[in-house]
């Protein structure tokens, strides 16, 4: 790419040509990274198959030493035996047979020891050997293979094979044994490794040598343990591993310096203290290998070369379909608009030039689009986002301007001005064009929404600023259509009140401070109290308690009503077992559903599973509804008032005369009781106010329901709701909502 080139690209553009160049650099590095990982695998791996293949020799050898030793006490336990069963033989005159037994089994000479250590041997000779550790073990009753000893004849290097002489009555009578020539004792343990290529040592539990292979004697030790520590650094592991393994008794492996690299595995011989070590040099592994390195470095020469091919074939395609995938990203279904990606990757290009003197996000929103989906179809809704978005489009004055849609009935402008006026004549010239929008021979009338944030500072993140454009829009909605609404610094507090407000009613659900105060009912004749209603308090840390005013309405928007009326359902459920349990009659105590609650069946099922959980009968428990719900889903209604009886509860209508109802749809839901709003009790006195309520309650009657009326404050309403007998009476003619422990005393009070 030319200096020029370079120069003319945006600083977009720029950037992801430096991150393409650092990804083919990373790609290298990887690459060769993942090589080099690859080929310390396969060494290790050929590394455990030589370790493995050693541990196998090693088992190999063993066997065959101990099977050499073991036909060795063989003989010598027949002979033992013959001589124990004799009770004839004589010992002073067994020269001359031992002497024959020793020459065809190749013993330099075998003797026979009395318990008191004196030994007839096969060469006519007779020595005390009652200090040798060989005849003390076969007189303990042990076959035993000695260290080097200086043989007492000819001051030889011997090594003796040891066996007991049991007699017919299995006691030992005297000790068997068999002297071998050192050289030919060792001569007998020798096996070939690797082709003569590697040898075995035979040491002690000390370290110190027994014997070797005879063509290694060049690399002959007295102690290995010395040897190894002439290179103290290299050897300071296997010298650690070759230590625990003899004092655990488990062998091991080693790699270790000694004239050069080795490797080696050690394993006890299962005699005396001796432990086989059999070694191979590091050069026997590096020639083994070297076809198969040989191989693995044409193979990841032939794999490099074609990761280079797949990674600039991709490199090649990638930038071919970059402006169709760019394409694709920047536009959505409305298709003749960009989308807010767009406007994101663009906006710092846009605004960095500040000519006209101001910029300014403005986020347009229809008002009421749902609705017009519903009236009209989502068919005739896309159609007429469409048309907006072509007329917002002859809305950019000039060139660097950007228009997009962002989701839904969501549109965002970037406008460049000179003076507010005349970014506010373009805004106003646009929703006076699209606020009749000619579809199929149909009018439709639009209203927007519209925010805008004039841009002051272009440090800030996009988002920022469009959240800031959002926030204005969504403070437009709230009021009437022509008006625009500016960000300002008070909407941004607002909205991070609210948000606080939001994370505030989230932790008090989490930490259950939503509790119930109770509204009393009372018998509209006798006053006696006969129930109450259940209302929603949060209870914070400071010890404050607010009423639903504070909270029910974001909630309801957040979709947290619903968590509040369980809280407050589980909490009125747990009084009454409390009540219970201290001897009170309870009475029936009612519970807000919202309608976040009437939107599935299982949702009553979980208010039974919290009623089962307490052991609460479902007669002390009613539920309520407002009748603003009916009008969402008669029928799906009807299914969860259904249930609700089947599980035992009675249900309320809620705010009766408030709702658009119909006669019809209150006497096919078959609720238990008809509760009147206090806005009718508020016009008793007049004439029709009297005659309405009058009416209302001559309705629920008749129509099998209880008549409650809510919102009673005064002796006149009472005694008129008296008169037209009314069932129950509620509001603070004879009760405020009282907190719990104010409850209880007027339970108290009422049972006394």
């Amino acid at each position: 790419m030319s200096k020029q080139t370079m120069k003319s690209m945006n600083p977009q553009n720029h950037k992801k040509w430096v991150q393409r160049l650092c990804l083919i650099i990373g790609y290298l590095f990887a690459i060769i990274f993942l090589l080099l990982l690859l080929n310390n695998y396969i060494n290790k791996h050929l590394k455990q198959q030589l370790i493995s293949s050693l541990e196998d020799l090693a088992h190999q050898n063993i066997t065959f030493i101990q099977n050499n030793v073991e036909q060795h006490f063989s003989f010598l336990d027949n002979l033992a035996k013959q001589i124990g069963n004799d009770e004839n033989y004589d010992v002073t005159q067994s020269a001359k047979e031992t002497k024959k037994i020793a020459e065809i089994f190749g013993f330099r000479e075998i003797g026979i020891a009395l318990p008191d250590g004196t030994a007839y041997m096969s060469t006519d000779t007779v020595f005390n050997i009652s200090t040798r550790e060989y005849f003390k073990q076969g007189l303990q009753g042990k076959h035993y293979v000695s260290n080097i000893l200086t043989d007492m004849r000819d001051q030889a290097d011997v090594n003796v094979y040891s066996v007991p002489i049991k007699n017919k009555e299995d006691t030992i009578i005297g000790v068997l044994f068999g002297i071998d020539n050192t050289n030919n004792f060792f001569t007998s343990f020798q096996v070939s490794t690797f082709h003569d290529q590697g040898y075995t040592y035979i040491i002690d539990s000390d370290g110190n040598v027994i014997g070797s292979s005879f063509q290694y004697q060049e690399f002959a030790m007295t102690n290995i343990f010395k040897n190894l520590n002439r290179y103290p650094k290299q050897n300071k592991q296997a010298i650690q591993d070759l230590r625990d393994g003899i004092n655990n008794n488990t062998g091991g492996s080693l790699y270790y310096n000694n004239y050069g690299y080795r490797y080696a595995v050690f394993r006890s011989l299962n005699m005396n203290d001796w432990w086989l070590i059999t070694v191979v040099p590091e050069s026997v592994l590096q020639d083994r290998v070297q076809p198969i390195r040989a191989g693995v470095q044409l193979l990841y020469s032939i794999l490099f070369v074609l990761l280079i091919f797949i990674f600039v074939y991709i490199l090649t395609k990638q930038i071919k379909n970059e402006k169709y995938l760019k394409k694709i990203a920047y536009t959505n279904s409305l298709k003749n608009l960009y989308n807010k990606a767009y406007l994101q990757d663009n906006f710092a290009l846009a605004t960095q030039k500040r000519e006209p003197k101001y910029a300014a996000l403005v986020l347009y929103n229809i008002r009421k689009f749902k609705m017009i989906n519903e009236i009209y179809s989502p068919t005739v809704g896309n159609e007429l986002l469409k048309q907006l978005g072509t007329i917002l489009n002859t809305t950019k004055k000039y060139a660097r301007e950007i228009v997009i849609h962002d989701h839904a009935d969501v549109f965002a402008a970037l406008y460049f001005f000179e003076e507010r006026s005349e970014l506010e004549h373009r805004i106003q010239d646009f929703l006076e064009k699209i606020h009749v929008i000619d579809y199929s021979n149909t009018q439709i009338t639009i209203n927007m929404a519209v925010g805008i944030y004039e841009i002051q500072d272009l440090s800030y993140p996009f988002e920022k600023i469009y959240n800031y454009a959002t926030i204005a829009n969504n403070q437009n909605k709230t009021v009437r259509s022509g008006i625009l609404t500016y960000y300002s610094e008070e909407l941004g507090e607002n909205e991070i009140k609210k948000k606080c407000l939001d994370d505030n009613i989230r932790e008090g659900i989490q930490k259950k401070e939503f509790r119930a105060w109770f509204q009393p009912k009372f018998d509209c004749h006798t006053q006696e109290l006969v129930g109450c209603e259940a209302l929603a308090r949060w209870y914070k840390e400071d010890g404050t308690v607010l009423t639903p005013y504070h909270f029910i309405e974001l909630s309801e928007k957040l979709g947290l009503i619903r968590d509040i009326d369980e809280l407050i359902f589980e909490d009125v459920c747990k009084k009454i077992k409390e009540w219970e349990l201290q001897g009170f009659t309870c009475i029936p105590i009612s519970v807000n559903l919202s309608r976040a609650y009437l939107n599935s069946l299982n949702a009553i099922d979980h208010l039974k599973k919290i009623l089962d959980k307490y052991e609460i009968s479902s007669e002390y428990i009613q539920l309520e509804i407002t009748e603003s719900s009916i009008v969402d889903n008669e029928q799906q209604l009807n299914d969860i008032i259904s249930k609700m009886h089947s599980f035992g509860f009675k249900v309320l209508l809620d705010d009766f005369g408030i709702g658009y109802s119909s006669l019809m749809s209150i006497n096919s839901l078959n609720f238990d009781t008809l509760k009147i709003d206090k806005s009718f009790v508020d016009a008793i006195g007049s004439k029709n106010g009297d005659f309405i309520i009058q009416y209302t309650i001559q309705l629920g009657r008749k129509l099998g329901m209880e008549v409650l009326v809510e919102g009673v404050e005064t002796e006149k309403q009472y005694e008129f709701l008296k008169e037209q007998n009314c069932d129950v009476i509620q509001g603070y003619y004879f009760s405020k909502p009282l907190c719990d422990t104010e409850f209880e005393q007027l339970l108290h009070k009422n049972q006394n």
